[in-house]
Order: structure tokens, then sequence, then C-alpha cells
């Protein structure tokens, strides 16, 4: 990937932004090691996540205060674990899209076609399946980052802005909402209920600040 050594304009400072965001946030659905553990407690991801929010001038969601953790980390592993991994036939709580939005096969196959559009596979990634959310994540962070590189001129940022809002319409906000919901009833680490509160209202932020980017025209393409 381009490595971007510095960016100049407040539209590249929003795209990295926003690239830097999704990895944040997919980071956050990723099976805690040692290193993330101690950044929830210490509270160095969620000052990250606020500050990166705050340069898109997103509004401060409550829910910024809860993305920290407390205890021990084996309990918040285990935790983890019983919430999103283990279950008679699926977890308590999927972290894999097509379990949301019915027809999981024909999720998955959308999704990667997707993904090959871009040249990208599935393999390069964090290793989970096409629909799981960190997967999903991880593509938006590629988008935006290539919003950035061609906004300095090393390709077409409106076409990464429209596949971007593309994305977002067709994927990640159509099933968040009910993640979200399942996870309020498990009583989980304190965590992730403010982390999937937080990456349902940053999406559909991005969304909306992208439709206005885009313009009608593009909008309408778009939804098509």
């Amino acid at each position: 990937m381009i490595q971007v050594e510095r960016v100049e304009t407040v539209e590249e400072e929003r795209a990295a932004a926003r690239s830097r965001l999704y990895r944040l946030l997919a980071d956050g659905f990723i099976y805690p090691d040692s290193d993330m553990f101690e950044d929830l407690v210490a509270g160095r991801y969620r000052d990250a996540v606020i500050d990166t929010c705050r340069v898109l001038g997103y509004e401060s969601e409550p829910a910024f205060d809860g993305l920290v953790a407390s205890g021990n980390y084996t309990d918040f592993q285990a935790e983890y674990l019983r919430i999103f991994e283990v279950g008679m036939g699926m977890p308590p709580c999927p972290l894999y899209s097509g379990m949301y939005r019915g027809g999981r096969k024909a999720v998955m196959q959308e999704l990667t076609r997707f993904y090959s559009f871009f040249g990208l596979s599935i393999e390069h990634g964090s290793g989970e399946l096409p629909d799981h959310i960190t997967t999903e994540l991880e593509f938006m962070h590629f988008l935006s980052f290539k919003e950035l590189t061609g906004l300095q001129g090393a390709g077409d940022a409106a076409s990464y802005r429209r596949a971007q809002a593309d994305f977002l319409e067709r994927q990640l906000v159509t099933w968040l909402p009910a993640l979200e919901a399942r996870l309020q009833g498990l009583r989980p680490p304190s965590f992730y209920v403010p982390l999937a509160l937080v990456t349902n209202a940053v999406t559909r932020a991005a969304l909306k600040a992208l439709r206005e980017v885009l313009g009608p025209a593009d909008a309408a393409l778009v939804e098509a």
C-alpha cells in the first residue's frame, strides 16, 4: 500500500481520520491480546477514538467514556469468547453480518465481489470470513486510505468516496443496529456495548457526510 507522509488539506485530514477510525473500530472487535487490553485499561484506545472523531467533527457520544476495560485480562478474554465465539449452534452475539441479514451465503458472495473489485482478498485481512465485522471495517479503512491517496494525486478520490457510501449503505448500516441491540441483553464487559454503539453511530455519520460531499447526482448512483 502507498505510504502517506503528510496531509496538507482539510479533505486529506478527514480522509486520513476516517481511515484511522475504521482501523481502530476493527481492532476493538478482534479477540483481545494483552497489548490491546492494556490500551483499554489505560484509556489510550478511548482517547484515540475520541481524538479521531474530533477531527471528523462527529458529535461526542456518551458511549465514548465506556471504551475502556477494567479487571483481569484473562476474565476479559473469557467474556469475549462467551459473547462472540462460543454457543450451541452459534454464539450469543455473532459478529458476522450474514447472521443478521439473512441468506448468509448470498451476503458473503456479495461482500467477496466488493472486495475482489478492488483487488482484495480476505487472506490479506484479519483472517476472518468476508462477513465478519472486522473484515468489513478493514475494507472501509482501505477505501478511506485510497480516497486519501486519490486526493494526493494517486487516483480518483471521488470513486473511492462513492465506494465508501455504497458499502456503508448496502452493508454496515443495515445490520449494526441489530448487533447493538443483541449485545445490550447479554451483559458483556462494559467495553463492548459502547463499542457497538459508537460503531453504529460513526458509520451512519460517515454515510451522511459522504452523501453531502458527493452531492445529489452521485448520491443517486449510490442508492440505485
